[in-house]
């Protein structure tokens, strides 16, 4: 049993790889759109959206995000749990070090979704990046959502020149462009240990 919706879920995948070619404002106000209606706790919607589609203030961005990496990489003391598997630490490395962009992947459009520190706020903004990136495929645009560029949070004066509001964080950062790269096979999903019935 299938049909579009479906389809569209399981096909999706992440892009890393874009076209040097700018996302017409139209569409990027329709995958806004999409984000908008996703359901939120007792419909509060409490996402807010910065748009930015300037490449030097992106690639500024990213390099902000590798600063802010090596600042979590050199700490000695009150380490996040993460950084003490030696994995993530060479993930976080690679990134940090890297010339190239491996933030953003030279996206042309970063949308930054915002949301307040209030219950239920960080799951409620999920369902609406969820459907931004869904959206955005539908019209044949890829998308990424960049965890690294969370560790921005850390840092008060970088929000505060973003246009973060009080009492707001990033909640997901995600990058949007034509893809460059061909379709890849999916890779195969889990399913023999991850589900229980209780009948």
């Amino acid at each position: 049993m299938s049909n579009e919706l479906i389809q569209l879920i399981k096909q999706r995948r992440s892009i890393r790889r874009f076209q040097d070619k700018p996302v017409e404002r139209e569409l990027i106000e329709e995958i806004i759109q999409a984000g908008r209606y996703a359901p939120s706790d007792r419909n509060r919607q409490p996402w807010r959206f910065i748009i930015i589609t300037n490449k030097e203030y992106i690639h500024d961005l990213s390099e902000k995000v590798k600063e802010e990496l090596k600042k979590l990489l050199r700490k000695k003391i009150n380490v996040p749990k993460e950084l003490k598997e030696r994995e993530n630490k060479i993930l976080l490395a690679a990134a940090a070090y890297a010339k190239e962009d491996h933030i953003f992947f030279d996206a042309p459009v970063l949308i930054l979704v915002l949301t307040d520190d209030k219950l239920f706020s960080t799951e409620s903004t999920a369902c609406c990046a969820q459907n931004m990136m869904l959206a955005a495929y539908s019209l044949g645009i890829g998308s990424c959502w960049i965890g690294l560029a969370n560790v921005l949070n850390l840092n008060k004066k970088y929000l505060k020149d973003i246009g973060v509001p009080e009492g707001y964080h990033i909640a997901a950062a995600i990058v949007f462009g034509y893809p460059a790269e061909e379709k890849m096979k999916l890779p195969i999903r889990k399913i023999g240990d991850i589900i229980k019935w209780i009948d």
